[in-house]
């Protein structure tokens, strides 16, 4: 009786220490589909002034508000919105060339529908910039973000 007992003992050991595992790699499988799921959305400097809400688009005088419309799914959005969080952290607040000052926003179009249908967005990512004078020009120039940043501090 005592041997079968302590085979039981051992049984459930190895079977707890296996469970164990098993939650540990399941967990760690979800962590890195979290992750992969957000790379890109995310980063290390704080962009909640860059998310916008419906009233804050408009660029007041002497701005130039420069507005990347993106949807969260798009995998061309994963790969620009990175590019265009730089470009945001390096002159949101500077001055273009004629002086305007760089108002640099994203707009989810998943929470922002009505704002994309009032820009136009037909496809994902787009960028506008939105003058002071009520103009919007649609950026057609290349996706890296040295053409981007000349791009914007040139005479728009």
């Amino acid at each position: 009786m005592a041997y079968k007992g302590l085979e039981l003992k051992q049984s459930l050991k190895k079977w707890g220490v296996g469970l164990v595992l098993v939650l540990l790699i399941v967990a760690v499988v979800l962590a890195l589909y979290f992750i992969q799921r957000n790379e890109g959305f995310e980063s290390s400097k704080d962009l909640s002034n860059a998310l916008i809400d419906a009233t804050s688009l408009t660029p007041s005088k002497g701005e130039c508000a420069v507005v990347l419309f993106y949807a969260p799914w798009c995998g061309h959005c994963k790969t620009f919105k990175p590019v265009f969080q730089e470009v945001m952290n390096e002159l949101n607040g500077k001055q273009t060339a004629s002086k305007k000052k760089l108002k640099i926003k994203m707009v989810n179009c998943d929470e922002e529908k009505e704002l994309g249908k009032k820009y136009g967005i037909s496809a994902y990512p787009t960028v506008k910039i939105l003058g002071d004078d009520g103009s919007v020009i649609e950026y057609e120039g290349s996706r890296d973000k040295e053409a981007l940043m000349k791009a914007l501090v040139s005479d728009n």
